[in-house]
């Protein structure tokens, strides 16, 4: 009895550090990770806090332990004010070409996903093409896509900006690189749209990667007697700085896009990779004034990107407030380190 009572006090010392950490987990979309780095670091963690915090309500449940009460208000909480990790059931409905449009936005990773070699990038690339074509959306935001992505597609109406691309069956009257003040591999661009009588403005992001090596995809892969415990430490500090150097970037790169959003003459759609989660502030800032299309009508968990121990969704569309989302799906084809993701809009009502 005394051991049990003495791991019933170990764990609920557990169960209170996590409830702190799950705390600024969960104020996280409120906190600027260029003051406040810690926060964009647990964010990404979010469903493996609440996760735990599952498993810890079991554990007292099955003890019929009133410590169980920490744990639930945690999960009850973030069900009602936490950004949806996982959606019970789709939104399906056909919508009539006059009042709607379809989108797709796809992160490529330049046609490396079957290797480097160019004989291999150039057969890769058509099998993408193909992929698109088939999917046939009346509007395609590309992601680290190549030149020649624009020419295989033969959308009538293009505009690309370095490795990002919006193809058009409607006319693209005007559009924008948005030019990052920081240096950065990643760029973003937008592009105005005539659909029938209206204009609208589609964004497509491509925000501040991680830049991970090969040690960050290997760090919780490797067998544990493989690397020694100060090559660990040193492998983990490194991730957490890019962390922190990437979500500060992307911050001042958000910032420019919201002004840019903001003096828009025409209502928006905001598409793309924003190399972040949900949980986190970049989010939370972006979808002021749009509905994210998964939580409107995905289903699941919607992860678009899987190449690590978890699943994350960083890819997203983003549709105006005035609008609506059907039809949302996380498109399942292995042809990059990232899932392509489509929705149909509906914009006149």
């Amino acid at each position: 009895m005394k051991n049990t009572s003495l791991l019933n006090r170990l764990i609920y010392i557990f169960n209170l550090i996590l409830i702190a950490v799950w705390g600024v987990a969960f104020i996280a979309p409120y906190l600027n990770p260029k003051s406040f780095s810690i926060s964009a670091i647990l964010a990404i963690g979010y469903p493996m806090i609440l996760a735990l915090h599952v498993m810890l309500i079991i554990y007292w449940l099955l003890r019929f332990n009133k410590r169980i009460v920490g744990s639930l208000l945690t999960i009850i909480l973030s069900y009602f004010f936490s950004s949806p990790i996982l959606q019970p059931k789709s939104s399906f409905k056909a919508l009539a070409k006059d009042q709607s449009f379809s989108i797709m936005s796809f992160n490529s990773q330049l046609a490396y996903f079957s290797g480097g070699k160019k004989e291999e990038v150039e057969k890769h690339q058509s099998k993408i093409a193909h992929f698109i074509k088939q999917e046939d959306a009346d509007i395609v935001c590309l992601q680290e896509v190549r030149m020649a992505m624009s020419i295989n597609l033969n959308y009538p109406y293009t505009k690309a900006y370095g490795f990002s691309q919006i193809h058009s069956k409607y006319e693209i009257v005007s559009s924008e690189k948005i030019e990052f003040d920081e240096k950065s591999t990643n760029n973003s661009c937008f592009a105005d749209l005539k659909i029938q009588k209206d204009t609208i403005r589609v964004y497509n992001l491509h925000l501040e990667s991680l830049h991970l090596g090969y040690e960050d995809y290997n760090l919780f892969k490797r067998k544990s007697d493989s690397q020694t415990g100060n090559e660990f430490q040193d492998n983990t500090k490194n991730l957490k700085h890019k962390i922190r150097l990437a979500s500060s970037k992307r911050v001042n790169q958000v910032e420019k896009i919201l002004r840019s959003i903001a003096n828009s003459p025409y209502p928006t759609i905001i598409c793309g990779d924003f190399n972040d989660v949900p949980q986190s502030y970049i989010y939370k800032k972006l979808t002021n004034n749009h509905k994210d299309a998964f939580i409107e009508s995905g289903k699941g968990y919607g992860a678009t990107y899987r190449q690590l121990i978890l699943p994350f969704r960083i890819d997203y569309i983003l549709a105006h407030k005035q609008w609506n989302a059907y039809n949302f799906e996380v498109l399942e084809d292995n042809l990059s380190d990232h899932q392509a993701i489509r929705c149909d809009i509906e914009f006149n009502q």
